[in-house]
């Protein structure tokens, strides 16, 4: 189950964008609008606390680039996500309505509502916007029409087309599967290794041996880039939701990464022998945890 409460969207986010291209008030010598309608790219992070990142002020997570973007932008503080699951939270965004409207619940829910609305895209694409989405979407029905071009991290999302037989053809099938099974105990869908029982990890949290470029926050960077160097000679605009699975668990950063932290005494003893501020609910009592979210208390002794 996802956790979206804590949804960060940088760079304005999704602004409320002007579809007029060239009226002009009686008397304007100039167009109030540009010829061209603007370029418009959300970039979404999965259960993402928006606390989590070195603008915010945290003492320990090093997010340059996130710092370059919101010094460059406009950061709002008081943006709310609708509901603390997944996919309603998604559907909520591709559609403007609340998850309880549509029917949502919880990830599995499907309702006749879902076929009936008007997603984002679909409304860019009426507006002559070519329209992308890369990376893991997790809707469906009406709310996953109307895109031009799509490719998933989930295969079942984009059958032939996704990033588990990208990585897959590119020769790291066992390395991305050792990543998948730290949360699932097997590969993912659509691999060789799907079938394959292999061992969790404790927190869902191992290292990746994947070369930094095999990885599925890659993935959604290599196919935005290469769209937007695709697009600059065009005449048409573009809607892009760049949306990448991490920090959504299983928790398998690069060795490089890793290294920047102190994590000595990650697992036995992280109660002391780290220098990682942790939260306070990390040793919420075990009586106070929801159900659904069980406590290894043996790991935050």
């Amino acid at each position: 189950m996802n956790n979206l409460s804590t949804l960060r969207i940088l760079a304005a986010g999704l602004a409320i964008l002007s579809i007029n291209t060239g009226s002009a008030v009686a008397g304007d010598k100039q167009p109030r609008y540009p010829k061209k309608k603007p370029n418009v790219i959300i970039l979404f992070s999965d259960q993402h606390n928006k606390h989590v990142m070195g603008f915010e002020g945290h003492p320990d997570v090093i997010t340059p680039n996130l710092d370059k973007l919101a010094k460059q932008s406009v950061v709002f503080d008081r943006a709310y996500c609708v509901t603390g699951i997944c996919a309603p939270s998604r559907s909520s965004l591709m559609t403007g309505l609340y998850a309880r409207t549509m029917g949502l619940l919880s990830n599995g829910e499907k309702t006749t509502v879902l076929n009936e609305v008007v997603s984002l895209a679909s409304f860019f694409q009426q507006n002559n916007y070519k329209t992308y989405a890369f990376g893991k979407r997790h809707t469906t029905g009406a709310i996953d029409a109307g895109w031009d071009v799509q490719r998933s991290h989930l295969c079942h999302e984009t059958p032939g087309n996704s990033y588990t037989e990208w990585v897959e053809k590119n020769g790291y099938a066992k390395e991305f599967a050792q990543d998948w099974s730290a949360e699932f105990g097997k590969g993912s869908p659509c691999s060789s290794f799907s079938d394959e029982k292999i061992p969790t990890a404790d927190l869902g949290t191992r290292i990746s041996a994947l070369p930094e470029n095999m990885t599925m926050e890659a993935f959604t960077t290599m196919l935005t880039v290469q769209m937007i160097k695709d697009q600059v000679k065009s005449d048409q605009p573009f809607f892009c939701w760049a949306t990448f699975y991490r920090p959504h668990q299983p928790y398998t950063p690069l060795k490089k990464y890793m290294d920047m932290y102190d994590v000595s005494a990650w697992g036995e003893g992280v109660r002391n022998g780290s220098s990682i501020r942790k939260p306070a609910s990390l040793y919420e009592p075990k009586e106070n945890i929801p159900p659904m979210m069980p406590l290894n208390q043996k790991l935050i002794s």
